[in-house]
């Protein structure tokens, strides 16, 4: 018997990107069977748009209109518990401005079991030679920015270890009911390394899959060098994106990596806002929710909404 798959799409105020999503998810050479659309409270009328593009008749699609907005991790808590509690066997999980190829989902099935969290390799939508994300290799000081850094380090379609987590992740419905749903209280930020970390630390063999192509925007402030270009530090203009990123981040490494990691993380932010990019009001949003993670307090994240 054939495994059940259904995708997860959180989205919020970005119906053009879904409508694009919800196309490639239908053009998959390996059907799924079931897409769960989670929005987010959108005011740009997602819904209506939809509908006016045939999707809300469609049989293989519910939509989970949640009342507020309750950020990605919110989004993704709602979409996974709806997949798990209706027994599908494998959950795939996407943002609403990621775009998966046609061939994405079936050039991971081939390594689909109960024991893995994979996800395919994820490409700047504007320039495919690219990765949106780049990629550290574990245990190494190489640097994976471009398709050619790929095939030159990658070994039989794989890139072990890592992922981009949820831009087309997958994972089985028994590793859910191991490890349980992600923590919707981080809003954004975060929440796909800890799922991440969480699954690593309970055993489930994480990689990348170098044949399955995922594209997703680049944001230019990913990835700010800082150190003398040693280091990168993920800046925004947003205020609730980096007291988000700064709570959780904290509240990850000391959780999963210890407390000298967390405290050289608070070094760094530090350096980064009082001497790459001098800035203290960002400075103090960042140690405000710095100090929120230390206290374990996720409910100051609306004050920035």
């Amino acid at each position: 018997m054939a495994n059940s798959i259904c995708a997860v799409v959180v989205t919020y105020n970005r119906k053009e990107l879904l409508l694009n999503c919800l196309n490639a998810l239908q053009s998959q050479t390996y059907p799924l069977d079931h897409i769960v659309v989670v929005n987010n409270a959108s005011s740009d009328g997602t819904i209506d748009f939809l509908n006016e593009n045939g999707w809300c008749n469609n049989d293989h699609l519910t939509i989970i209109n949640l009342p507020e907005n309750q950020g990605g991790a919110g989004g993704f808590y709602a979409g996974i518990e709806f997949a798990y509690q209706r027994n599908f066997d494998y959950i795939w999980l996407m943002d609403d401005d990621g775009q998966p190829s046609k061939n994405s989902l079936s050039a991971l099935i081939p390594y689909i079991n109960t024991d893995v969290y994979i996800g395919p390799l994820v490409l700047n939508i504007n320039n495919s030679d690219e990765l949106t994300f780049t990629l550290r290799l574990p245990k190494s000081s190489t640097i994976l920015s471009t398709i050619d850094d790929v095939n030159k380090n990658t070994i039989s379609n794989i890139i072990p270890d890592i992922v981009m987590p949820f831009n087309g992740i997958l994972f089985s419905r028994e590793m859910v009911s191991k490890i349980g749903l992600p923590k919707k209280e981080y809003f954004i930020w975060g929440d796909d390394m800890e799922y991440t970390w969480r699954a690593k630390k309970e055993g489930y063999k994480i990689f990348t899959v170098v044949e399955s192509i995922f594209f997703h925007p680049k944001e230019l402030t990913l990835g700010t060098p800082m150190f003398f270009n040693l280091m990168k530090f993920n800046d925004t203009d947003s205020k609730l994106k980096l007291y988000c990123m700064s709570r959780n981040n904290f509240r990850n490494l000391v959780d999963y990596k210890g407390s000298v990691i967390a405290i050289l993380f608070i070094i760094k932010l530090c350096w980064f806002f009082l001497f790459t990019k001098p800035n203290l009001s960002k400075l103090k949003i960042g140690l405000k929710g710095i100090w929120h993670g230390v206290k374990g307090d996720f409910s100051h994240h609306r004050e920035y909404l």
